[in-house]
């Protein structure tokens, strides 16, 4: 393993063990005295960010561990063991050679508010399995490993993405396509907002009529960065009855 490999196995275990003790990413990064969009930045998958040696430092100091703990490997198993509270949405089938299509959980987590990464919604959904016949009326010819599952925060897409709904985003579209709704990066927030190209600027738009259009422009928009097109949601909701 590489030096950033590590430093990210490392530290996402380290979040893992603080938000199993039933505290969430976000007081995590408060922890770490960083903006939650840059923990989930260096702790995803998928390489948007890596930790350098002024932040390895940084956090080593803030959670009391030695200097270069992070550099060594801290763990064998793999770290992404899911916590005791979450589950896999499963389809049920008689079938038990039947095929798959799973859909896994985004690294990286979204706001559908002014980008405060607050989240009241654990996470406890990791995944969701579907009949691969069912996948395609859904999602076309998408294929499985292209998507991820991110829980929407916030009310600016009230009406159309309520707080705690699951988002389907299309992971593999990383620039503006077409009008529609985008999970992106501007500045330290991070969003799920649609965005309408208008002449050579993007109108950042909430359904929620409460919030006001904001724009991306020639000047800021290397700022911007796409990680996704929302292509769906569940809604999940659940009533005890016993």
């Amino acid at each position: 393993m590489e030096n950033k490999d590590i430093r990210r196995a490392n530290l996402r275990a380290l979040m893992n063990e603080y938000i199993s003790s039933g505290h969430t990413k976000a007081q995590f990064a408060d922890k770490l005295d960083m903006p939650a969009s840059q923990l989930s930045q260096i702790t995803s998958d998928r390489a948007v960010r890596n930790i350098g040696d002024a932040i390895a430092r940084k956090i080593e100091t803030l959670l009391s561990l030695p200097t270069g703990w992070l550099d060594r490997i801290q763990i064998e198993k793999d770290d992404k063991n899911t916590s005791p509270s979450s589950f896999i949405l499963q389809n049920i089938s008689n079938d038990n050679t039947v095929q798959t299509y799973r859909i896994e959980q985004y690294d990286l987590e979204y706001s559908c508010g002014g980008g405060s990464l607050n989240n009241d919604y654990p996470e406890v959904i990791r995944a969701v399995e579907l009949n691969p016949d069912e996948a395609k009326r859904m999602f076309g010819n998408r294929k499985a490993s292209s998507l991820g599952i991110v829980t929407a925060v916030g009310d600016s897409m009230l009406g159309t993405i309520d707080p705690g709904t699951l988002v389907i985003v299309d992971k593999t579209v990383n620039r503006f396509i077409s009008d529609g709704i985008y999970a992106f990066t501007f500045m330290d927030g991070s969003h799920i907002k649609r965005l309408q190209l208008l002449g050579n600027k993007l109108a950042v738009i909430s359904d929620n009529k409460i919030y006001q259009t904001w724009e991306i422009n020639e000047e800021n928009e290397s700022q911007l960065r796409i990680e996704g097109f929302v292509v769906g949601k569940w809604e999940m909701n659940y009533t005890r009855l016993g």
